[in-house]
Order: structure tokens, then C-alpha cells, then sequence
């Protein structure tokens, strides 16, 4: 291909630039009004450039930040600069935020402190149950086991009392166990398998019961969905990054799309924030330093504000604030001023509910957050194969590559900025006889800037990759919900979702050799594509006492999915395969698919209650971001018994599932590394199936017990296109494969029968909590937690090079509590045992044979001190 530059400069382009004009959409209804006033935000148009030869002009600021803020609506990106590849927006759109969610701790506390101290604090209402929400806990009772109240059938009820296996994680637990984002709730769950760091680019994955999504391409939804404050979100890095006043966190196993609105056909995460008290002042303070047992010695800092202020009778204001800084997991040994791995993040919410009578509730909410710095993203080599350069380069830096390596070579820019935030209104109200109408509307969205050194090392091969991504989704819900206690209720309801994803990415190379005259670099490509998604469905779920003891409850969705792509690439040299080159296309789809659950409940009295569920599950097609293939629907038919029973005046619980699940058509990613392909397709049939079992006990009034043990055997039942590993023997591996044309397809090795990635064979918690009054004011808290898994390989194909090895970590808390002026000091170890275990694990992009791992904050041992203030 001859490399010509543009008219006007030495800038490199591989192919035409072109101009790419916005395409708006979205649904001009009244909550959507309400939500874009709330959201405070305008769209300012940029002029265009008139000359696309500009840009040598714009390469005098050396800000690489500003230089690569990317906004992806955007037009090109010229290279730039005899060192460093930078990347400058020369067209497109610039957004300005502003209004309700710039605020921080500073402004949230300040005014919170002088009202909570002026005016006398209300008394909460006896026998409040922590877990459902609101209240800034004054003592350190623990919560009832007998009153965990969870929200798993979109009503509020007794966690005992629900056919679903759950596990309900309150705030305060969270709070202690130094929960912080969404990737250490695995620490939590037995059932739950988290991957990657909330600050990576992909956020975080969840696999529940061994089945998840983990794809590098952002045009397909998790098999296991994510639920803020009832409003399900087509990607994880829409959600909330930081716990800072989360009321309760549930883990829902199996299909769950019936009731939360889509793409959930593994499982759900459901979290939900705490609401405003009324007529309650209070305020809390809590902050916490900790550094880890690695080899940058890692510090990890946070401090939170939160603040209830009581506006009026019927009106309330809850806002919060934090404030994170990491430094980076990694050492890096090459000097490099562009590598930003530490993290930074900060943000804050508020949350105004007005209810003017005892039948009316409006909620108004938005969150907002800005973190920057790569964090967990950054690789280090965990093999590298002799035969290949970084055999003999990475030891003379003092890296062995290896498990344990926490140190990385990155010589180009690196960085990883994100931006999320949303808004929401919820309005409710009861009419006569305890039927509920609710509307749910709610705006969200999220803007990345990243780059990074794709080679991974000091060599002069790949100068920079990087690019940026936008979503955003709009969805509103009605919903009817009949009162309970009669012999038969039920809820039904209206869902639309409208959402749009969409990528830039900027490839430039040298590959080693000495670029054309007049260049800077050899080879680049510029990759676009944009995604569409509507989703529209109705959905119903009655139960009906068939006995005083005996419930059947059936419930149905139909939903009507619409999905759109269109895609772009310019690219040269030999990168085809890894951003292929296609002309320039869209094309778009539809599906209607119908789901249920049926479930047959037989309570023998209040503490002990049978179940036996029947479900068909369901996630949305989507498609090849690389290969723009169509995938088709994600199917699950899955089958479940268990029993939930509490003992000894409900002071020991005992709850046992089982479960068989069969997916159709699971969506799945691997890479085909003798061409650099991602390759993204539908792989035929996979089964779940396993037991789990959880206890609480209560044997002494301030000790608490409580375990969770999960089997899972996940295994696919035919796979037979899975991509091989380097190196891979035959027949295992089949290679010069040919189509029934004669046409060349890729090498493939047969994965049936074999594990699913991620998916450990055995995972057991065990925690123990004893308390301890040391006179009238003061007492003492003691935590004990234990979690153990066996291991699981990160690769579907079984690469021997990808396996994570079993491991059991060991966490120490101890707690000094101050009972008339509500502070807590505590002392914590986590992961005492230092078991060194890691996010992801694939395979090098250019060497064969190599492997690279991201690292977790989780994998080293953590020594630290927090603070608690609650006022």
C-alpha cells in the first residue's frame, strides 16, 4: 500500500479520512425531559476544520492528555511527533457537563455538620431493618438474620421467604470487609466469580455458577447483568466504580431477565444505594489507608462523606462524595513520564425524596465520577518463550516473568480515563387497596480516553494503540404491583430501553524498521464503529396460593430487541487481521423472544419452606465488533431445587440448592494468534450444574457464623470452532481446515467436555464476627474471613499457560467501637497469607507463545487502618 501523507504536513494516515456525521437518538418523552434537565447537560458543536492538512498546527501543545481527550464522534486522528504518537481530534463533538454532580465531599459535609449538630437527631423507628436501606447506624447491633430483607422479586421480602438462591450483602459488611467496587464482591459470594479491575477498560466481569461474559468487544452485553437502583445496564462500566453508600448488594443465580429487564440469562448483580431518612439529620465520615505487600508497595487510600439532611417533614437530601488515590500496582522499570499506572478517582451523589402524602413518593437521584490512571489494567509476562526477543531483554531490566511478577516494561503512553455518571427519577403512588404504580426513568452514560504500549515491553515494534469509547443508555419503566398477604398477587409491567455504544481506535506502528521519508511511523490503522440498541417488552408474574401452604408462581417477558452496526477502518501493513480491513458497512437486526419461570413453593411453617423452579433465560444477539459476523441470541433453560430452613428460634439458618442449567448458542470470544483475529461467535451448547449451601449461625449472642460453599461443574457440551493455542498439539489442535468451497479457515481444537474459563470447581467462604463490650462506652469487634477456590483456567481452549492455581486467603479485622461518639478505629489484613493470584491471563498479541497477565489489587497482602465517624 503507498503511504501518502495529507496535503499540507508529514501527519500519517493509512487510507482516506472521512467525515462522520453524529447520529443522535433518543425517545422525547416526559421523563426523558426530566432526566436531561436533571442530567444539566449541553451539546456545544464544534466548527469544522476546513483543512485536513492542519495538523502539524495542533501537534505544538505537548499536553498528551489534551492531545488524546478523544471524543468519539469524532473525524481523524493524525500522528504526530519524532518519539511519541500523538493523537489530536481535528473535527467532530465536544460535550460540556455541568450542574448537579460536580460537587464533592468538601461541600457535602460542611453545611451537613453544622445542621446534624444544631439540631437534635430523630429517633428511627423501632425495628428498622438496616439492610433496607437509609439509616446511618448508631450502634454496632448486628443485623437479624430473621429480618434480611431483599428486593430479588422487585418487592420487598424476607430473604428466607424468596424460591431464588441469593446472597445478600448489606452496606455495613461491605464497609468492613474493605469492599470497594464491584470486582472484590467475589470475595463475598461463593457462587460469584469477578474478573478484572473496575478501572480497566472492559470493567468488571461477573460469572455466576461458571457462566459469564469476558470479551474484549464492547458490542455484546453480559450473560450476567447489572442492576443500580433498579435500572439494568447494558455494561458494567455504567454502574456505580465506587461503594461509598451502597444499603445492600444481592447475588440472584440463574435466569433472572423476567423481573430486571434484560440480557441476564447467567444471574444478576443488584445493587442498591441507600435513600434519604426522613426527618433525620446525620452524617458520616470514613477514610482508610492501606499498602500492599508487592513490589511497588502499593498505597491504597479513600476517604468518604456522606450527609442525611432532613429538609422538611416530607422531604429529605441524601448526598455523598469520595475521594480515591492508588498508587501504581506495578512497577514500572523502563523511565517513561507517560505512564500513568496508579489510580485517581472522584465523585458524589445525591438523592431528593419528597413524599408530600402517605401514597406518594418521588425519588430524584444522579451520580457522577471522573477516575483516571490505568490501575489494575496494566500487564506484566507471566511466560515468555525463549526463542523470542523479550527472552533476552526482560531479565537485564530485573523482570522474571512468572505468577508473581508485578513489575512491567511499558515504554509508551499509557493511560486510562473514564467518565460516568447518570441520573434518575422514580415516582411511586398507592391507591386504594394497596395497588402500587411505579415509573422508573433513568438516563446513564460513560466516556473513556485510554492508551497503551500494545507490545508490552521496550521494543521499537508498536509506538502506541489507543482510542476512546462512549455509551449511553435511556430506559423507562412502568410498573403495577398488587399488595400482598391475599390469596393471589402479582406484578406486570412495560420496559424500553434505547442505548447506543460506539469505539475509536488508532493503531501506529513501526514494526521495527525505518519508516518511509517524511513518516513517523510504518503502519497504522483507524478503526470506528458504532452500535444501536432498542429493547421493548412486556412482562407479567403472578403467584397464586393454591394451599395455606402450598404457592405456585408463574411469570412471562416478550421482548422485541433491535440492533444496528456500522463500522470503519483504514489500516496498512500487515494489522488486517487484528483491525481488519472491510469496506465501510452497517446492517441491522431484530429479535422476539419469549421467556418464563414457573416455581412451586411448599411452606411446612414459617422457618422452613421447599422450592422447585423451571426457567428459560435469555440474552440479546449482537455482533462481531472486529468481524461485524452476527451472533444470535444467548438461550438458558434451567432447572433448580433447594430448600431454606432457620433452627433454634431462627438463631442458625441453613439454606441448599441445586441446579442444572443448558445454554443454546453462549456467546464467545478467543483469539486466533496465527492471525491476530478476535474472533467472536456462537459456541453451540454449554451445562451448569452443581449444589451450593449457606449457613448463619448465632450460637452466643455477639458471635456470628457464617459459610457458603458452591460446586459447579460448567463444561461445554459442543464447542468444536474453539481457536487453538500456540503450540498446540495435533489432533487436538486441527489445522488447514477448508470450508466445503475449498476456502482456508482457522486452525480450531474441539473444546467439548472441556471447563469453562473462570470456573473453579469448588469455592467456600467461612466468616466469623465476635463483638466484645469493654465497659459502657467502648467495645470491640473481631473478624475473621476465609475464602478458598480451586482452580480454573482464563482460557476456554485449556492453554496450560492460562491456568490459575487454587488458593485460600486469610482476612483479620479488629474493631475499637466508641459508643457515645460513634467512631470506630479498625485494624485490618487482608489476604494474610499473601496468595498471589491475578485478573486475566491471554496470550501476547505479536509473540507466539507468550502470556500476559493483569494483576489485582487482591492478589498481594494488604495492611492497613480506617476510621469510621458517624455524627
Amino acid at each position: 500500500m503507498e503511504l501518502i501523507p495529507p496535503a499540507g504536513g508529514s501527519c500519517f494516515a493509512a487510507g482516506s479520512y472521512r467525515r462522520r456525521k453524529s447520529r443522535k437518538t433518543g425517545v422525547c418523552t416526559p421523563s426523558y425531559i426530566l432526566i436531561t434537565l436533571l442530567w444539566g447537560q449541553a451539546s456545544l458543536r464544534e466548527k469544522r476544520q476546513k483543512s485536513r492538512g492542519a495538523c502539524p498546527a495542533l501537534a505544538e501543545s505537548r499536553s498528551r492528555r489534551s492531545i488524546l481527550h478523544l471524543s468519539i464522534d469524532r473525524t481523524y486522528f493524525p500522528f504526530y511527533d519524532d518519539s511519541i504518537i500523538n493523537i489530536t481530534k481535528c473535527g467532530g463533538y465536544m460535550k460540556l457537563r455541568f450542574g448537579l454532580w460536580c460537587a464533592t465531599a468538601t461541600w457535602v459535609l460542611v453545611p451537613a455538620m453544622a445542621i446534624a449538630q444544631s439540631e437534635p437527631q430523630s429517633t428511627p423507628a423501632q425495628g428498622a431493618a438496616s439492610s433496607t436501606g437509609g439509616q446511618l447506624r448508631s450502634d454496632n447491633s448486628l443485623v437479624d438474620i430473621a429480618d434480611i430483607i431483599v428486593t430479588a422479586n422487585r418487592r420487598p421480602e424476607r430473604l428466607q421467604d424468596v424460591p431464588i438462591t441469593v446472597v445478600a450483602i448489606e452496606g455495613e459488611t461491605l464497609r468492613e470487609q474493605g469492599v470497594q467496587n464491584p470486582e472484590d464482591l467475589g470475595r463475598l459470594s461463593p457462587s460469584l466469580v469477578t474478573q478484572n479491575n473496575a478501572s480497566n477498560a472492559q470493567g468488571t466481569n461477573f460469572a455466576i455458577r461458571g457462566v459469564g461474559t469476558a470479551s474484549f468487544q464492547r458490542s455484546v452485553e453480559p450473560s450476567v447483568a447489572l442492576v443500580l437502583d433498579d435500572v439494568t445496564l447494558i455494561r458494567s462500566e455504567l454502574g456505580v466504580i465506587n461503594f461509598t453508600d451502597v444499603a445492600q448488594v444481592e447475588v440472584l443465580n440463574g435466569p433472572q431477565g423476567f423481573l430486571f429487564g434484560k440480557n441476564a440469562s447467567a444471574g444478576l448483580v443488584n445493587i442498591r444505594t441507600n435513600d434519604p431518612q426522613l426527618g433525620v439529620n446525620s452524617g458520616r465520615l470514613f477514610s482508610e489507608y492501606g499498602q500492599l505487600d508487592n513490589a511497588n508497595d502499593t498505597s491504597l487510600f479513600r476517604v468518604q462523606g456522606i450527609a442525611n439532611l432532613a429538609l422538611s417533614s416530607d422531604t429529605a437530601l441524601r448526598m455523598n462524595g469520595f475521594y480515591v488515590k492508588n498508587s501504581a500496582l506495578q512497577r514500572n522499570v523502563v523511565p517513561n513520564p507517560d505512564f500513568e499506572g496508579g489510580l485517581r478517582q472522584i465523585g458524589g451523589s445525591a438523592k431528593l425524596l419528597w413524599e408530600p402524602t402517605d401514597r406518594l413518593s418521588v425519588l430524584l437521584s444522579g451520580d457522577y465520577m471522573d477516575s483516571r490512571g490505568a490501575g489494575g489494567g496494566v500487564a506484566s509476562f507471566r511466560v515468555v518463550a525463549p526463542a523470542n526477543p523479550l527472552a533476552s531483554i526482560l531479565p537485564a531490566l530485573g523482570i522474571t516473568p512468572g505468577v508473581n511478577n508485578s513489575k512491567s516494561a511499558y515504554d509508551g503512553l499509557t493511560f486510562y480515563d473514564l467518565r460516568v455518571g447518570g441520573g434518575q427519577a422514580k415516582i411511586s403512588y398507592e391507591f386504594d387497596g394497596g395497588l402500587r404504580i411505579t415509573n422508573i426513568a433513568a438516563y446513564r452514560d460513560f466516556k473513556t480516553s485510554q492508551a497503551f504500549d500494545p507490545d508490552y515491553g521496550p521494543l521499537p515494534l508498536v509506538q502506541f494503540f489507543g482510542g476512546g469509547i462512549t455509551a449511553r443508555q435511556f430506559s423507562d419503566e412502568l410498573r403495577l404491583t398488587s399488595p400482598t398477604g391475599g390469596r393471589f398477587d402479582y406484578q406486570a409491567g412495560l420496559y424500553l430501553l434505547k442505548a447506543r455504544v460506539q469505539e475509536s481506535a488508532v493503531l501506529a506502528a513501526t514494526l521495527g524498521q525505518t519508516p518511509p521519508p517524511g513518516f513517523t511511523t510504518f503502519l497504522g490503522a483507524d478503526n470506528f464503529w458504532r452500535q444501536h440498541l432498542g429493547s421493548y417488552a412486556a412482562y407479567g408474574q403472578g403467584t397464586y396460593r393454591l394451599t395455606d401452604s402450598l404457592k405456585l408462581t408463574a411469570g412471562a417477558r416478550l421482548t422485541h430487541e433491535t440492533i444496528s452496526m456500522r463500522y470503519e477502518t483504514t489500516a496498512g501493513g500487515g494489522f488486517q487481521a487484528l483491525v481488519p480491513v472491510a469496506a465501510e458497512d452497517e446492517e441491522s437486526r431484530s429479535e422476539t423472544n419469549f421467556s418464563w419461570r414457573t416455581t412451586l413453593q411448599y411452606d411446612f411453617d414459617d422457618d422452613w419452606m421447599i422450592y422447585g423452579t423451571a426457567a428459560r433465560g435469555y440474552k440479546g444477539p449482537g455482533y462481531a465488533q472486529y468481524s461485524f459476523s452476527y451472533v444470535r441470541p444467548e438461550i438458558s433453560t434451567h432447572f433448580e431445587i433447594g430448600s431454606k430452613a432457620q433452627f433454634f428460634d431462627r438463631k442458625l439458618t441453613v439454606n441448599v440448592s441445586a441446579f442444572n442449567t443448558e445454554f443454546k448458542d453462549f456467546q464467545a470470544e478467543s483469539i486466533d494468534f496465527t492471525t491476530l483475529a478476535f474472533i467472536l461467535q456462537n459456541a453451540g451448547k454449554l451445562r451448569t450444574r452443581g449444589a451450593e449451601l449457606q449457613i448463619i449461625a448465632r450460637p452466643l449472642p455477639r458471635l456470628t457464623l457464617s459459610a457458603g460453599l458452591a460446586y459447579t461443574d460448567a463444561r461445554f457440551i459442543s464447542f468444536e470452532s474453539d481457536t487453538c493455542y500456540v503450540g498446540q498439539p495435533e489432533p487436538d489442535c486441527r489445522r488447514n481446515r477448508t470450508d466445503p468451497m475449498g476456502r482456508p479457515l482457522p486452525d480450531a481444537t474441539d473444546s467439548s467436555g472441556r471447563r469453562l474459563p473462570n470456573a473453579p470447581e469448588w469455592k467456600g467462604l467461612v466468616d466469623i464476627s465476635y463483638e466484645q463490650p469493654l465497659g459502657d462506652e467502648f467495645a470491640a469487634t473481631l473478624n475473621v474471613g476465609i475464602s478458598s477456590q480451586s482452580s480454573y483456567n482464563f482460557l476456554s481452549n485449556g492453554n496450560p499457560s492460562a491456568v490459575q492455581k487454587g488458593y485460600t486467603t486469610l482476612d483479620l479485622g479488629l474493631a475499637l467501637t466508641q459508643k457515645t461518639m460513634d467512631w470506630t478505629l479498625r485494624a485490618f489484613c487482608r489476604n494474610c497469607t499473601n496468595e498471589h493470584f491475578v485478573s486475566t491471563v491471554q496470550g501476547h498479541p505479536f509473540f507466539a507463545g507468550d502470556h500476559i497477565q493483569n494483576l489485582s489489587y487482591n492478589g498481594f497482602r494488604q495492611l492497613g487502618l480506617a476510621l469510621d465517624l458517624k455524627f
